[in-house]
């Protein structure tokens, strides 16, 4: 599969699908900048994110920008409590699910771990590339989950039943990514699937389901979830347990 294209003309795929009137909406000096060839920088991205409806971390992942500290994923040794507070939150009704997802959002993001921000199950070194697996994985990786948590994610919200070393075969291009591995990394990332395809020039086979609701509060609540330690996933995995 070829190389992903510059940012300018990711922006743009981004833009096209979503037609003009989205496109509207997102002009502003950020993405004129931008498409004007500007090289993307912290204060740039920050201030497009919001005008695209994007995640500022997804958005400098895409951009390959370093994420600064207060938008990294703590890290630390918290995938068996990530997946114990999502599989929880599928559980749940929906109202309650919008009550987990609030207290979630309400908790100040946690110190990094004394490891430094080391993602559990993530090599030291994850392999940078423009391939879109590449792409895919960092930000699976940017929800603070290393290979075995995103093989646990993965079957918990599609289903997909693939070992973890299949996933470091994706972050270092030798896994191709196929129109329905490309749905399933939208519905974990919480991404619309046909717009996650046009952004990677990634063509689908057909219009793919719409997820249902409790996967894809599921999914919103992992982004929630990627800055707190170990403490705070066993608070909302209490709070889950009360609710359901």
């Amino acid at each position: 599969m070829s190389e992903l294209p510059s940012f300018t003309v990711l922006l743009q795929r981004l833009l096209d699908h979503r037609g003009p009137e989205s496109a509207a909406r997102a002009a502003g000096p950020a993405s004129a900048a931008v498409l004007a060839g500007a090289t993307p920088d912290g204060p740039l991205l920050r201030n497009l994110a919001p005008a695209l409806g994007l995640d500022p971390a997804d958005l400098f992942e895409i951009a390959d920008v370093p994420l600064p500290p207060d938008l990294a994923p703590v890290g630390g040794m918290v995938t068996t409590s990530v997946v114990g507070v999502l599989r929880l939150c599928r559980a749940l009704p929906a109202e309650r699910r919008g009550e987990l997802l609030d207290f979630v959002a309400a908790l100040p993001p946690s110190s990094p771990s004394p490891q430094g921000g080391r993602i559990e199950g993530l090599p030291a070194r994850l392999p940078r590339s423009a391939q879109p697996g590449n792409l895919l994985m960092r930000l699976v990786a940017v929800r603070n989950l290393g290979w075995t948590g995103t093989a646990k994610v993965f079957r918990l919200l599609t289903g997909r039943s693939w070992m973890s070393d299949a996933y470091g075969r994706i972050a270092t291009g030798e896994q191709p990514v196929t129109p329905d591995l490309l749905v399933d990394f939208a519905t974990v990332l919480a991404w619309p699937a046909p717009e996650l395809a046009a952004l990677l020039g990634v063509p689908l086979s057909g219009r793919p389901p719409v997820p249902p609701a409790e996967v894809t509060d599921t999914a919103r609540l992992l982004v929630g979830l990627r800055r707190l330690g170990v403490a705070q996933l066993r608070e909302a995995e209490d709070l889950a347990r009360v609710l359901g």
